[in-house]
């Protein structure tokens, strides 16, 4: 590729919206010819990202501009496919999947309505605000929107703001509670859309299952929920054992429906082509003074600890997750790939592990994951280098390389 001034035609507007998308077009509207104001931009883009101002766009400039959007999304008029009929279902107009006049004037009208440069092109920005309105998420909130950090009422009773389905038990045995999210905090999927990801998290909170659930169904921050969650046992009881909540799974909301649950990654349609559960376990623990304590000062028994041998993320000890956690996992993974067979539960963290990868490096962050080029089982920590959910605590390495 190469652009310069004086070029003109549908390349000239994609630029231009790659730039906008960037912060780097400041013209009231998008136009398909490059000019001085289009070559001006150009230059202040790549004096920013510190390569050749020359004011031409070629290969390095244009992979600069790829990288700088949040999601690498170009749809415009003549285009047709899955994403233009995802985009027509957010739109709430007819989605044939062809992207043609009337798909346009709905998407200028869109952009035109969000104080957006209208030109009827849905890149970063645009997808990024039609997201916002169907899931309920700011992006632009300085706070992290996904699952971690919930569930800090650690008192022992089920929340009755919670809808409660009942029990079923899967064809493997697991028994699995409902007890579901208000109809507000998550969404049904676009169109035909099935999950390709399963994600593993744990909460950096306490044992009690449902006070997870509520503390999403509390908070403000939009949709933002995972599909299942597993109590643990409470590091007030002193050691593992009769915990009611231990091992047990629980469903917030049905199948085929999305919540947020991975925060800003490379790609957004991980979160939504994903299932995904929340463990209940606290994560790293610090050592001090012969004990051991959370990062909110609570004290966790030290026959629930797991000491690692070495520092994953910065932390050797980590709150162990129990026996019972890890079967109602391994019994979650197969129910789950039952339910959404797209979803390759032996890829991702499985194979890295089966191919000989160190169980550190298998849970490390993989940008093959988190640009969603391979699909799989991952961990959160897979795509956010800022996260430490889940470990790799022995008993759960050993589950999935065994998959």
């Amino acid at each position: 590729m190469l652009l310069k001034n004086g070029d003109s035609g549908s390349d000239v507007k994609e630029l231009q919206s790659l730039l906008y998308s960037n912060g780097f077009w400041t013209y009231d509207t998008i136009t398909d010819y490059f000019g001085d104001i289009t070559e001006t931009a150009v230059k202040n883009f790549q004096s920013a990202k510190k390569i050749t101002v020359d004011g031409l766009v070629g290969d390095t400039t244009y992979s600069h501009l790829i990288d700088g959007v949040k999601y690498n999304i170009m749809l415009k008029k003549g285009d047709s496919g899955s994403q233009v009929k995802e985009v027509q279902q957010m739109l709430g107009i007819n989605d044939d999947g062809i992207f043609g006049s009337g798909t346009e004037s709905s998407v200028k009208k869109f952009q035109s309505d969000k104080g957006l440069v209208s030109d009827g092109i849905v890149g970063s920005k645009t997808y990024e605000t039609l997201v916002n309105e169907t899931m309920g998420i700011d992006f632009d909130n300085d706070e992290d929107i996904d699952t971690d950090r919930t569930g800090f009422d650690d008192s022992d009773d089920r929340d009755d703001k919670l809808n409660y389905l009942g029990s079923y038990t899967t064809e493997d045995g697991l028994e699995i509670d409902r007890a579901y999210l208000d109809g507000d905090e998550y969404v049904k999927d676009y169109g035909e859309i099935q999950p390709e990801n399963f994600f593993i998290h744990h909460t950096a909170g306490w044992n009690n299952p449902y006070n997870t659930i509520n503390s999403w169904n509390k908070d403000d921050r939009g949709r933002v929920a995972t599909q299942y969650c597993i109590g643990g046992t409470s590091i007030k009881i002193g050691s593992y054992g009769d915990d009611k909540y231990n091992g047990q799974v629980v469903e917030c909301f049905p199948d085929n429906y999305i919540g947020w649950h991975l925060g800003k990654v490379g790609n957004f349609n991980m979160s939504k082509y994903s299932s995904a559960v929340e463990v209940n376990n606290f994560g790293y623990v610090t050592k001090k003074d012969g004990k051991y304590y959370t990062y909110v000062n609570s004290e966790v028994p030290e026959n629930m600890v797991c000491d690692l041998g070495y520092e994953f993320r910065g932390h050797q000890y980590w709150h162990a997750y129990t026996p019972e956690q890890i079967e109602s996992l391994r019994l979650l993974i197969k129910h789950v790939a039952k339910i959404y067979p797209k979803i390759d539960m032996t890829a991702g963290i499985p194979k890295l592990l089966k191919d000989g990868m160190s169980p550190k490096d298998a849970f490390e962050f993989n940008e093959d994951a988190y640009y969603g080029k391979i699909k799989g089982l991952y961990s959160h920590t897979s795509v956010r280098k800022d996260k430490f959910d889940m470990y790799p605590c022995p008993m759960l390495v050993e589950m999935l390389n065994n998959l």
